[in-house]
């Protein structure tokens, strides 16, 4: 198997909200309706949307707030396909972008100069898991975030013998295999960091 990453942009919408449609969480419905949206989304965000859809919260909020970060370029990340179909996702851009990163004291450090490129989420198709699909993705990632501009790669995976899901952060035993190490032990997680 041979996988093409792509870097999303709002010219493959439709093949994100396929594979967030049909293929994403087969084995996982409770989590179908995320879109990856949770990193994007402050306290603020949240507040309005409970607000705006008191007791009517459904996936399609989370779908149409995805959809609009896509179109206006603000949820970046990349697509892995298989044959012209989608089997895997990584969000990834700077950290700034992250409104729930940028709130967490924890991982937010004051005085950060350097542009740092923030890795938030992992999703493999089910059928498609412990095939390498999320190593490729971040071997992608660590090839080309230096001509980005970024000189700091920084992801946040579980720490502990946890199961796929809890590992959407990717797992440590990847991050340290591609270059990365412990910058920060925060109990149940950790932020890991690769200097570039």
């Amino acid at each position: 198997m041979r996988v093409e990453i792509r870097r999303l942009e709002p010219a493959l919408l439709e093949d994100y909200l396929e594979f967030f449609d049909n293929a994403a969480f087969t084995d996982h419905p409770e989590w179908s309706w995320c879109y990856c949206t949770f990193y994007h989304l402050g306290k603020a965000d949240e507040k309005r949307l409970d607000a705006g859809y008191a007791g009517r919260f459904n996936r399609d909020v989370l779908r149409n707030v995805a959809i609009g970060l896509i179109k206006e370029r603000r949820l970046n990340g990349y697509l892995a396909y298989d044959g012209g179909r989608v089997v895997g996702w990584c969000n990834a851009a700077d950290k700034k972008n992250f409104k729930k990163l940028c709130e967490n004291r924890e991982v937010w450090e004051d005085g950060e100069t350097l542009p740092v490129k923030s890795i938030v989420c992992f999703i493999v198709a089910p059928e498609y898991r412990r095939r390498g699909i999320a190593a490729a993705l971040l071997a992608h990632i660590v090839e080309h975030a230096a001509s980005e501009g970024f000189k700091v790669l920084e992801a946040y995976p579980a720490i502990g013998d946890l199961d796929c899901y809890s590992h959407y952060h990717g797992h440590p035993e990847m991050y340290e295999k591609s270059g990365f190490y412990c910058h920060k032990s925060l109990g149940e997680y950790a932020v890991y960091r690769k200097m570039l």
